[in-house]
């Protein structure tokens, strides 16, 4: 009994003697928490101010109160149930959570496999070059088996208290750190209890980047951070370090939102090649005067609830025609691209007809037809780079500036005197994007979608059997292997089941529904048995009845009014794009390439130094350059970059990267030679894909 009595005497003082000691600490702790407070808005306002300006007055919208237990931890506990951020040992979890991420973790990885170049572009072919040489070391050298001591990125998902950024510190070197955080009231907590202050000095004394995204609405976030890394460099997220700080719902949310989006951020970057071909196109466009849209002009308000059928090629098509012949008087009828075989084949003729692509295949296609007056009074609405032949086709057309492309920003730049001309985004990666886009700029607010599928239901059908596509069987199904690649997704019907997506339908569906969010007052029915489309109204066209034939002649006329030819030559841009400056850049960039390295993150660094004289470049009158060049660093310092962190040993990759290197520097060199040919640069090339389309005689 007295020794029972000794133990329980023991151990109460013990209790006794630990919670004086977890008083003692909470008292320290309780004035050592505001002076750390100061100290890190004093460098948050020195560092990253619109962080600092965020919670100068920040009132908690879900209370909490700090506390620790006798290892004087700061943890967090919320008010409305108790729970702790951590568990006893807050500084022992998170170093854990570190070691655990950096021994059992991996980089991410992107991938481009080898890609077929019937058009000889340049870059293609660097690409293929530098992909050849990735697989060829990958087969023989010894692969990273955990995650290095440097990295080129790292996404860390929920900063908690922050005290895992410490130990991931002390373990790795990371280029750009991207931080998600979606409860602002955790990262207020933060501020009292992690040393902000020194991480913040060090970060900038070793120019390594940092963004922090905070917010409670995930789509807010995924916006944030892809801004963030667009103007970073894209190519970042191509060997990224990925973990999460703390688990529960909102995280888990996050972090699925974000490998949602992900495929995104590395589609649509363009190339120089292509972007040369644009601009000469643009140019060659303007000094044939094909009339561009007037900014600012939309249609007259009593044609602005016109139905607008919007037809795409999808496999669905075949089931619409018979509707879409029914009510062709009294629908203004949208061709997309290839969707134009169809209708052609059935004898309906649209009204308009819209093309997106740029090279010389679109205007072969639609001679392939072999109906020239079948064209003729059809308007043709594209975009400025589209190939200069499509117009000749075509008694009016009306193009538009697409946007991010280096045509629009020249004319922008300069000829800011001459008249002010539309430009439109939502008009790629597919011809259904500027379906829907063109006709929602113009001011229309009620479409109807045939055959924009976004994918197939059965792989044997991947395009409308009327069209083009089928003109052959052998062909069509060459045409399809074409299409339908290596990765395929399941995505939600519009009429139920599961339709068959890729990344590229993907991405055509989503910037569709970005298009129509942000224009709410447009109706959108979806009549396509393809892909659910957010925004639209599913709907069946056997249930579409239309009763008023429309004055098709004045709507048109009235479109084509809104439109006039740019007074300017292509002598008038010669001196615009400033060779001498251009080559002075390019020079700068293959000096800095051509000497020894002695560590990864040094390479690293010279990639984002490269992108960020893009950024400067892009703030002046030259930004034209940079967007010429932008689409070719992302796609090069991605494989650049994967050869950088995917192979044991620092020296030996150094080494690997010789020759890589090598393969940059030939290409900046035909850069060089090729950037001088800009505006003579017209897509002359005969698509070998194009025998595909036409008919066994």
């Amino acid at each position: 009994m007295s020794v029972n009595m000794d133990a329980a005497l023991v151990k109460a003082e013990q209790e006794a003697l630990r919670l004086q000691q977890q008083a003692e600490q909470e008292a320290a702790m309780a004035a050592a928490l505001p002076l750390r407070f100061e100290q890190n808005m004093a460098a948050f306002r020195q560092y990253i101010p619109h962080i600092a300006d965020m919670y100068e007055t920040y009132q908690p919208q879900r209370p909490f109160r700090f506390f620790c237990n006798e290892n004087g931890q700061p943890n967090l506990a919320w008010l409305d149930d108790e729970v702790a951020v951590y568990g006893k040992e807050p500084y022992l979890i998170c170093e854990t959570l570190v070691k655990e991420f950096m021994e059992k973790g991996a980089l991410s990885k992107f991938s481009f496999s080898q890609e077929a170049n019937p058009l000889g572009f340049m870059h293609v072919e660097y690409l293929n070059k530098l992909n050849a040489y990735l697989d060829e070391i990958a087969s023989r050298e010894e692969m990273l088996a955990q995650v290095p001591h440097e990295v080129p990125s790292a996404l860390v998902f929920g900063v908690g208290l922050g005290y895992h950024l410490g130990y991931l510190y002390e373990q790795c070197k990371i280029g750009t750190l991207f931080l998600f955080e979606p409860d602002l009231d955790l990262f207020y907590g933060s501020l009292f209890c992690f040393d902000w202050a020194p991480l913040l000095a060090y970060l900038h004394q070793e120019n390594l980047g940092l963004h922090i995204l905070l917010g409670q609405d995930e789509e807010t976030i995924v916006k944030d951070f892809s801004s963030a890394i667009h103007s970073r460099g894209s190519f970042l997220i191509a060997n990224a370090f990925i973990m999460w700080g703390y688990q529960n719902e909102k995280i888990r949310k996050l972090i699925e939102k974000v490998q949602q989006e992900y495929y995104l951020l590395v589609m649509g970057w363009g190339f120089f090649d292509d972007n040369l071909i644009a601009l000469s196109h643009t140019i060659n466009n303007i000094e044939r005067a094909v009339p561009f849209l007037k900014c600012g002009l939309r249609i007259s308000p009593k044609h602005q609830r016109t139905p607008i059928f919007i037809v795409a090629n999808g496999p669905s098509l075949d089931e619409s025609i018979a509707v879409i012949r029914k009510n062709q008087d009294k629908a203004i009828i949208i061709s997309c691209g290839s969707a134009i075989s169809a209708l052609h084949k059935v004898g309906i003729k649209p009204d308009i007809h819209v093309e997106t692509e740029r090279t010389k295949i679109v205007y072969d296609f639609l001679v392939n037809l072999d109906d020239p007056d079948y064209l003729r009074d059809v308007l043709f609405l594209s975009t400025d780079v589209i190939h200069p032949d499509c117009a000749t086709l075509f008694d009016h057309s009306a193009l538009v500036f697409k946007l991010s492309e280096p045509g629009v920003v020249l004319y922008r730049n300069y000829f800011s005197g001459l008249q002010s001309c539309a430009g439109l985004g939502g008009v790629n990666p597919l011809v259904g994007n500027i379906g829907i886009s063109a006709p929602v700029h113009l001011g229309f607010k009620h479409l109807y979608l045939f055959g924009l599928d976004n994918g197939y239901k059965h792989k044997g059908h991947h395009h409308s059997k009327l069209s083009s596509y089928y003109n052959n069987e052998e062909s069509a199904g060459a045409l399809g292997d074409l299409m339908y690649g290596d990765s395929q997704w399941q995505r939600e019907g519009n009429f139920g089941g599961m339709v068959t997506s890729n990344a590229m339908f993907d991405t055509s569906r989503r910037v569709m529904e970005q298009v129509l969010a942000t224009n709410e007052d447009v109706q959108c029915f979806n009549c396509s048995d393809g892909a659910k489309i957010e925004k639209t109204r599913a709907l069946p066209s056997a249930e579409i009845n239309l009763l008023m034939p429309i004055d098709k002649p004045a709507l048109i006329g009235e479109i084509a009014a809104l439109c006039a030819p740019i007074p300017l030559s292509k002598q008038d841009f010669v001196p615009l794009l400033d060779i001498e400056f251009f080559n002075i850049f390019v020079d700068k960039m293959m000096a800095e390439w051509q000497q020894e390295f002695s560590s990864r993150n040094e390479l690293n660094q010279l990639m984002l130094r490269n992108f960020g004289y893009l950024a400067q470049i892009a703030a002046t009158r030259q930004q034209h350059i940079s967007q010429t060049m932008v689409g070719s660093m992302n796609y090069v310092f991605t494989l650049l970059s994967s050869i950088l962190y995917s192979f044991e040993g620092e020296e030996e990759t150094l080494a690997l990267m010789k020759p890589a290197i090598e393969l940059w520097l030939e290409f900046l060199g035909k850069v060089r030679e090729m950037y001088p040919k800009a505006l003579d640069s017209v897509d002359m090339i005969d698509n070998e894909v194009m025998a595909l389309f036409r008919k066994k005689a």
